[in-house]
């Protein structure tokens, strides 16, 4: 019986799973990470009652569910990794240029906000909707990551790009009425 092999190449839609050891240390990451978040949410003070004014409220229940899921996560890989799947192809050696290339991606984005600051409104129908740099220079670095690694093209990274950071932007402007930095 020929033994049947596998190969871990990365996160790419076609390139398989990760193998369980990095999927093992990812999770230790986030249930770190998420236990760490929920502390100190729990340690935010709380003004009114706990379900309307709870400022850790939030943090807390995402920081839950990230731990939720890596433990998930983490399941799963050992699981794999008792079945057998622990041997790496040399696809699977990380290419650490893209990971570079992602921090310079980061610290660029960074260094716009804190260089280029406008804000445009208009009034729609009554409403006024403001645009401004922090949503435009998101859009363009989104984009770019998008376009690195989820390796679509340009019009399908630029349209998840505007529909999610307008969504998001948003929410936070006319939902939340919270100021957006860049404005």
């Amino acid at each position: 019986m020929a033994e049947e092999q596998h190969s871990f190449a990365g996160e790419d839609e076609n390139a398989g799973f990760a193998s369980p050891r990095q999927d093992l240390i990812a999770s230790a990451v986030l249930i770190a990470l998420s236990i760490w978040v929920m502390i100190e949410s729990l340690r935010l003070e709380v003004p009114g009652g706990v379900v309307s004014t709870a400022p850790g409220l939030l943090p807390f229940l995402t920081a839950a569910s990230l731990c939720a899921m890596s433990l998930g996560l983490a399941w799963l890989a050992i699981k794999r990794q008792r079945a057998g799947d622990t041997g790496a192809s040399a696809q699977e050696e990380t290419v650490p240029g893209r990971a570079f290339l992602l921090m310079a991606l980061v610290g660029a984005y960074i260094f716009a906000l804190q260089l280029i600051s406008f804000d445009y409104s208009a009034v729609i129908a009554g409403i006024r909707l403001s645009y401004g740099s922090f949503e435009v220079l998101t859009i363009v670095a989104l984009t770019a990551i998008l376009l690195v690694f989820w390796q679509a093209r340009l019009l399908p990274c630029l349209a998840v790009s505007i529909v999610w950071v307008t969504a998001l932007a948003a929410v936070f402007r006319y939902v939340f009425v919270l100021p957006l930095p860049g404005g």
